[in-house]
């Protein structure tokens, strides 16, 4: 039975006032601590303010619950994780993972990019910009308390990982299926060899593949300058992101790099592959990088 809407406008009134509630905590806790040394315990205070913010916010954005970002707090002196999904996933997706790494006292956050894919900005080159710092926001907020962090990325969240890690100092990277190298027609090829795909009409047709596919050439180019170890997994029947992608990989990291080839299991590798052994591989080059 649909609620009737003065009950609903009062839950969302009380939302409102706990958003603006824990923004103001938030906001307290930055400004008493500017400058000056936190303890462990203020840390996690911060950290967990934080996430309360993020989760209202979600909520009154309209976010079902279990599309929600979510944190799971591990033992002190651990690294901590950070998930970026892929365009069509949510934290969910990664839940059975992050539940292997959070029972090994990792500290995970899965991060709900609600607009990758769909742009932020009224500047279609700006998007996958504004989306890596989204990103970057998820990775302060682990920097305060673990130890270092570790960025887990799938698909095009790979991309925006290999973009994160050039902008702070991420200890690992994994990638699951990096979209470095998408499937693509022949006439899309073209387009980006001869440097067309940003002319205006060409841009209109595409639409926001335009951008996602800099963001993948630009991200190209950054796996060789990294020194960041890198864990790269793909699939040889992925129907999203070439095989390519991986060799890429495999050239420009050397020996900073670790790879692993499924010959089936498409562009959902974790889903694929997560439960038979994948998640534990994680776990492994997290602790030994």
């Amino acid at each position: 039975m649909k609620p009737d809407a003065p009950a609903d406008n009062h839950r969302n009134e009380q939302r409102r006032e706990r958003l603006q509630a824990t923004s103001l905590t938030a906001w307290d806790l930055h400004r008493t601590r500017e400058g000056a040394a936190r303890d462990a315990r203020t840390r996690l205070m911060t950290m967990k303010t934080h996430e309360r913010l993020r989760l209202l916010a979600e909520a009154e954005l309209g976010v079902p619950k279990h599309q929600r970002s979510f944190l799971k707090h591990g033992r002190e002196g651990e690294p901590g994780v950070l998930m970026i999904h892929d365009t069509m996933q949510t934290p969910a997706d990664y839940v059975p993972l992050a539940r292997t790494l959070n029972d090994a006292g990792l500290t995970v956050h899965g991060l709900l990019l609600a607009d990758l894919g769909h742009g932020v900005t009224d500047r279609p080159e700006a998007r996958w910009r504004a989306t890596v710092q989204r990103a970057r926001v998820g990775y302060q907020l682990l920097s305060e308390t673990c130890a270092d962090v570790v960025v887990v990325g799938a698909g095009f969240g790979a991309v925006l990982a290999l973009h994160l890690a050039d902008r702070e100092k991420v200890a690992g990277l994994v990638l699951l299926a990096p979209a470095l190298a998408p499937r693509v027609s022949l006439g899309i090829k073209l387009l980006q060899r001869f440097n067309l795909l940003h002319l205006p009409p060409v841009r209109r047709r595409l639409g926001p593949m335009v951008d996602a596919m800099d963001g993948m050439h630009q991200a190209q180019n950054l796996a060789g300058k990294l020194r960041v170890p890198m864990f790269g997994v793909h699939c040889d029947d992925d129907e999203v992101a070439s095989p390519e992608s991986l060799r890429i990989l495999q050239k420009k990291a050397g020996d900073r790099g670790r790879f692993r080839v499924f010959p089936e299991g498409g562009h959902e590798v974790l889903a694929a592959h997560g439960a038979d052994g994948l998640e534990k591989d994680i776990l492994e080059f997290i602790r030994r990088r």
